[in-house]
């Protein structure tokens, strides 16, 4: 499994599962170019017949990570564009992959965190982690993963989701949305259950086709939702400052 120019993110072949790590400081902040760098192990790991199947993780403890670095991004439209067309890319990316993608958190998955983790096939979490989108208390809505949300979790949960509050891996997995395991063992763990799916590029495609059917549309709501929020001081200020605040209601309560 071979990509070149990554700087962010970390690569291996771990007995067939190609393991993609992001590695971008002790939040494992995704910015533009941490998005690219996905792409591009994403697309090495399709193409590398070593590889029957791919897995998302990160660095550290506290954070799988803790989301988009809305202090990365410009004050003008094209910023905006430019940041949704990437993530537009990668979301693509992800549900037309021909390899199933699994997400294993070492820690919170946030914000454009918690999408990537609810695009992946399967989730395995520790109980100490949180699932959390704060974005949502200030408008910005998770777009592209919304119809995961909608179909899976009960009104109660994703309205407290959506609202920004935290929820735990063990409410998540009552709702079908990942599998608890214990953090001991976690990779090792993880490892044995995904060497166990035998999921095909024609099953995804069904799996993933909410998604796939839903992505022009999304891409044109969380456009909306940045330019009235990205675009005056302030208010890209009030984003930041919600974003910052949850950080510490949502980072993992395991420590290394």
């Amino acid at each position: 499994m071979i990509a070149v120019g990554l700087n962010r993110i970390r690569v291996w072949n771990e007995d067939g599962v190609g393991v993609i790590a992001i590695d971008n400081g002790p939040e494992n902040q995704i910015t533009v170019d941490v998005m690219a760098q996905l792409m591009e192990a994403l697309m090495a790991a399709n193409q590398d017949s070593n590889v029957k199947w791919v897995a998302l993780t990160a660095t550290g403890s506290a954070f799988f990570t803790a989301g988009f670095d809305w202090g990365s991004l410009g004050e003008d439209y094209d910023s905006v564009r430019e940041f949704v067309r990437v993530f537009k890319a990668l979301v693509s990316l992800m549900v037309t992959l021909d390899k199933p993608i699994i997400s294993i958190l070492n820690g919170s998955a946030v914000g454009m965190g918690l999408e990537l983790t609810l695009l992946s096939d399967l989730t395995i979490a520790p109980p100490d982690v949180y699932l959390c989108y704060p974005e949502g208390s200030v408008g910005v809505p998770p777009a592209f993963s919304m119809p995961i949300i909608q179909g899976r979790l009960p009104k109660p949960l994703a309205i407290r989701l959506l609202s920004g509050e935290p929820i735990t891996p063990v409410e998540a997995e009552g709702a079908g949305l990942l599998k608890v395991v214990p953090r001991g063992n976690l990779f090792g763990d993880a490892k044995s259950m995904i060497m166990g799916i035998r999921v095909n590029a024609l099953m995804r495609r069904l799996m993933n086709r909410e998604v796939r059917l839903s992505i022009d549309e999304a891409e044109s709501v969380l456009i909306d939702a940045l330019m009235s929020r990205c675009l005056t001081h302030t208010s890209r200020d009030e984003l930041i400052k919600a974003v910052k605040e949850a950080r510490g209601r949502c980072r993992g309560r395991y420590h290394a």
